[in-house]
């Protein structure tokens, strides 16, 4: 009996400690995706407006393409809608990719706008495309767009306008929800896309700068040395090049791309896995790098990178507070958090919905809560790989028509 009046008291206090912790964790998600979603659509209010240029510099978009001939028509038909009229259109094959070719080539002998350009200096990645497109052409701007993108309009105008005040601007992109995986994709963009590391690009104005829809001076992007085909994700090693470098990069919200999403849960894993893994190669690079800092933002870098790689430890210990909060009968604090992410995600599936981005709303948004901890699984997995197994080969996803 004495053992158990002592041991008892412990118990307790530690089971206190644990509830405790987890209704801090719900407040933390509560707040943390409020406060984002707030500062997201207030940042749309400042930046949207009424008038953009529809000529100015010439612009070359860099489509880089690789087994894409089925989707090309996307980015190519919707580019050459742009409002912009000094635009030029470069599609870069890789040389083993006759159908893309071929595609090119139909469009390039179609419009005038068009060229096609074959990847015989740097084939075998994204990056080494890009690169060779901008050691080929010498316009003022260059832009990047995936084969898959419907582009919006007004982007590119809307791009042209803000570069007379900065050096970077970066474009939002979504999955279009067609379907149970894709639609599980457009929510994972836009609970981890768009809100997740919003306070955190508010705190230290780092803003990313990725390898589609984007647009840029053709001295920001030679500045750092373009994209490093060594990297299994070329953009997000991208971005922290420009951060470091202070580069001006400004984020337009308002003008949104879709693109094709993952159609299987095979696709969904694997894709997500390579860009987990290409975050931890980012990581391991900017902390060797940080040995020889050479200004704070050199220190801020792998700070910020580390958040979105070990950012996953901490979503998917919130299935463990949920469990802690079930068991001990106070599911009640697990309201504030569900409740704030499907107001979020059904606050941007309305917002898209109304720009005409997106047909219908739909009940998607209900599978929010469940994307955390999956999308955590994959990237701790991709982690533990990256430092015990990787051998740098990476998924590709199949995309349809």
């Amino acid at each position: 009996m004495m053992t158990i009046a002592v041991a008892t008291p412990a118990i307790i206090g530690v089971g206190t400690v644990v509830v405790l912790q987890a209704v801090v964790a719900c407040l933390t998600v509560t707040g943390l995706f409020g406060l984002s979603v707030l500062t997201l659509f207030g940042q749309v209010g400042l930046t949207s407006t009424a008038w953009f240029p529809t000529n100015g510099p010439t612009v070359t978009a860099v489509v880089p393409v690789y087994r894409d001939a089925a989707v090309l028509h996307r980015s190519v038909e919707s580019l050459l809608d742009s409002q912009y009229e000094n635009l030029r259109i470069l599609v870069v094959a890789e040389p083993d990719d006759e159908p893309s070719i071929e595609r090119a080539r139909q469009y390039a002998d179609q419009h005038e706008r068009v060229s096609l350009l074959v990847n015989t200096r740097n084939p075998g990645s994204k990056a080494g495309a890009i690169n060779y497109a901008a050691e080929e052409t010498d316009t003022a701007y260059l832009a990047v767009f995936d084969a898959d993108e419907r582009v919006d309009s007004e982007f590119v105008s809307a791009a042209v306008g803000n570069l007379d005040d900065c050096d970077v601007v970066q474009g939002r992109t979504v999955p279009e929800p067609d379907g149970l995986v894709e639609t599980m994709a457009y929510y994972e963009s836009v609970v981890l896309g768009d809100l997740s590391q919003r306070l955190l690009m508010l705190a230290t104005d780092f803003t990313m700068a990725a390898s589609r829809t984007v647009v840029m001076r053709r001295e920001a992007f030679e500045s750092v040395g373009g994209y490093d085909p060594a990297k299994l994700t070329e953009d997000y090693d991208f971005a922290f090049e420009c951060y470091e470098a202070d580069l001006d990069v400004v984020e337009d919200i308002s003008h949104t791309s879709t693109i094709e999403g993952a159609h299987t849960l095979m696709d969904w894993w694997g894709q997500r896995k390579r860009w987990m893994t290409g975050y931890a190669q980012v990581l391991h690079s900017l902390v060797l790098d940080c040995r020889t800092p050479r200004t704070y933002r050199s220190v801020l870098s792998p700070l910020i990178c580390a958040g979105s790689v070990l950012g996953n430890l901490f979503m998917l210990s919130l299935v463990s507070k949920a469990v802690v909060l079930v068991l001990n009968g106070v599911t009640s604090w697990l309201v504030l958090p569900v409740l704030t992410l499907f107001a979020s995600a059904l606050a941007m599936r309305i917002y898209d919905a109304r720009a005409g981005r997106l047909d219908t709303i739909g009940t998607g948004w209900l599978l929010t809560p469940i994307l955390l901890p999956l999308y955590s699984l994959v990237g701790i997995k991709a982690v533990v790989e990256y430092v015990f197994t990787w051998d740098g080969g990476w998924y590709t996803v199949s995309k349809g028509v």
